[in-house]
């Protein structure tokens, strides 16, 4: 018997059980003897002693090794005692039926161990079957299940049903074999909530995204129209007086803010969307610095400027025209929160593989901590931007005070240029 056959959860006898085998075996035995004591005249004392092997033989399979034992020993004895002369006395007449004696007992004893270990390997295999169909209900129960509450209830189940594991337990015992399919369960129920959390949030992003291009989209036309009809007040007839001109330039004025805060959620949306293409292109940054400042000239005319560009920055791959937006979003931040006369300053620095782009300003900065997240729309077009281009937005405050971005662009080396043959 190997370590697996050993582990298996027999059933053992009660002792009272086990004694009444005990006494069922002897009186088989005794039913035996009683059977072959008339037919000592009418057949052979050699076919009569193979009656005994044969109910050590049901002995074995019916009650067990211990018993079959028992009727074999008894066996010997009740042929020695009944059928050998001198007749009932344990005597012996003829030295040659000690090795009659002894070839019954061995042929008992053999039988019995046999016809025992048949019995075990029959226990053996009922057990299996056993185990295989509660291993099946365990599983089929399990693969229903969607909650880790429910595979806990299965667990706590399945294991008050199973024996007390002993020391002799085998490395592919039962529970081990549940341990795995518990875990193996678990562990589908963990990825299928995250495959459905992540489905949730994909559907939720796709339907914001939807939302804030549907709502910029049909909010620009009305707008511009609101704009344009403010604009023309003041044209249509004889002038307005000076309360209604200012109301109706202070309409043009919310009209066209309220245009441009809808054309960003509308240019935000295609960029968490990945609908926008880079065009790349090897540009010097003064070129992409220049048309940002000429873009916002209107908004820092009451600001100064500095700009600290050296001439030994290399050459940058970018899409200009989003990199132009980048830095109008950051400058038009600096100027809305910088007061009258402010100070808005633009610097740059490159190492072998990444480019520093700072605008920084000497305004109210951006509160505890540096974040960025509540400092306005345009901030989260200048962070989808700059990540499309592989490279990340840091916000902080200045040493001197006022607020800090950083644009942190990564450099790859520029093309070669062919030479030309002589």
């Amino acid at each position: 018997m190997n370590s697996r056959q050993s582990a298996l959860p027999l059933t053992p006898r009660p002792p009272q059980s086990q004694w009444r085998n005990y006494v069922l075996a002897a009186a088989a035995v005794g039913a035996v003897a009683g059977i072959g004591a008339p037919l000592l005249g009418q057949f052979d004392l050699a076919n009569i002693a193979m009656l005994f092997p044969l109910v050590v033989m049901l002995v074995a399979v019916r009650l067990g090794r211990g018993p079959a034992v028992l009727a074999a020993f008894l066996s010997v004895a009740l042929f020695d005692f009944f059928f050998v002369h001198p007749h009932f006395t344990f005597a012996v007449s003829d030295l040659q039926y000690l090795l009659t004696f002894a070839v019954l007992l061995a042929v008992a004893l053999t039988t019995a161990e046999l016809a025992a270990r048949l019995r075990r390997e029959r226990d053996v295999a009922e057990a299996r079957e056993r185990e295989a169909r509660q291993l099946y209900h365990t599983a089929q129960a399990l693969s229903a299940a969607l909650s880790a509450d429910e595979i806990e209830a299965i667990r706590t189940r399945a294991l008050t049903s199973l024996p007390t594991p002993g020391a002799d337990t085998s490395p592919n015992s039962l529970r081990e074999t549940y341990a795995t399919l518990f875990a193996t369960a678990l562990e589908r129920v963990h990825y299928l909530a995250q495959a459905e959390r992540s489905r949730v949030e994909i559907e939720a992003e796709r339907m914001r995204s939807a939302l804030l291009a549907t709502l910029s989209h049909d909010l620009r036309t009305p707008l511009t129209a609101l704009a344009g009809l403010a604009e023309s007040l003041p044209l249509a007839g004889p002038p307005l007086p000076a309360a209604q001109a200012e109301l109706a330039e202070a309409i043009r004025a919310e009209a066209l803010r309220t245009h441009a805060l809808a054309r960003d959620l509308l240019d935000l949306a295609r960029l968490q969307s990945g609908a926008i293409t880079l065009r790349r292109a090897w540009l010097p940054l003064e070129e992409v610095v220049g048309a940002a400042l000429q873009a916002r000239a209107s908004l820092l005319t009451q600001h100064h400027v500095d700009i600290e560009l050296p001439d030994t920055l290399p050459l940058i791959e970018l899409d200009p025209v989003l990199m132009e937006r980048v830095l109008c979003n950051l400058l038009e931040n600096a100027a809305r929160h910088t007061p009258v006369g402010g100070r808005i300053r633009i610097t740059a620095s490159a190492d072998t593989e990444t480019m520093n782009i700072s605008v920084s300003d000497n305004g109210t900065g951006l509160g505890h901590g540096g974040a960025p997240s509540g400092t306005g729309l345009g901030l989260a077009i200048v962070r989808a931007i700059i990540g499309a281009h592989g490279g990340r937005l840091e916000a902080g405050n200045a040493a001197e005070g006022g607020a800090r971005f950083t644009l942190l662009m990564p450099l790859t080396p520029p093309p070669q240029a062919p030479e030309h043959e002589s």
